[in-house]
């Protein structure tokens, strides 16, 4: 496994356990874990894509934490297909941020939401990195598959790299 791909599969982890802090839900460190075949709970796929990076992300969140992180506490399925759409593009902008700090520019796609398990399995590809990050209510499961050009080289991380501040655009 390339070391850079696993460096920035690490800034994802720390964007999304700051995402979900910041909506109230506490992840515990995350584990590698081997890639699962089915989803079961609703997923959001966003790719992202630059000079020399691109890929795409994809989360699996269980409806209990959905539902005790929503701003409004909606248990309707299509809001919470939307927050876990949400939760994607905030993560991916947190990430964005501090790719930005290491001299990485990307442009981020817009999240797709799937809450079946068929529609889940055919629009995933093969994960270079998974990771179970759990909570209280369940564990949020995050698909990593990137390609960065090999003549690219991460620059150490900035204070931009450290910021909580969000880059969407």
């Amino acid at each position: 496994m390339d070391s850079q791909i696993e460096a920035i599969g690490q800034s994802l982890v720390e964007a999304t356990r700051e995402v979900f802090q910041d909506v109230g839900v506490e992840l515990e460190a995350a584990s590698s874990c081997a890639p699962v075949g089915a989803w079961l709970d609703p997923i959001a796929v966003i790719g992202f894509g630059g000079d020399v990076l691109r890929g795409s992300v994809s989360f699996e969140v269980p409806w209990r934490l959905l539902e005790a992180c929503h701003p409004e506490r909606s248990s309707a399925s299509t809001d919470l297909a939307d927050w876990v759409g949400e939760l994607a593009n905030l993560t991916l902008g947190k990430l964005k941020t501090k790719l930005r700090g290491r001299g990485v520019q990307i442009q981020l796609g817009l999240p797709m939401t799937f809450t079946t398990q068929s529609a889940a399995s055919a629009a995933t590809t093969s994960p270079q990195l998974q990771y179970r990050l759990r909570s209280n209510d369940g564990a949020v499961l995050l698909r990593f598959s990137a390609a960065l050009d090999p003549a690219c080289h991460l620059a150490a991380p900035t204070h931009a790299d450290v910021a909580h501040d969000i880059e969407l655009f």
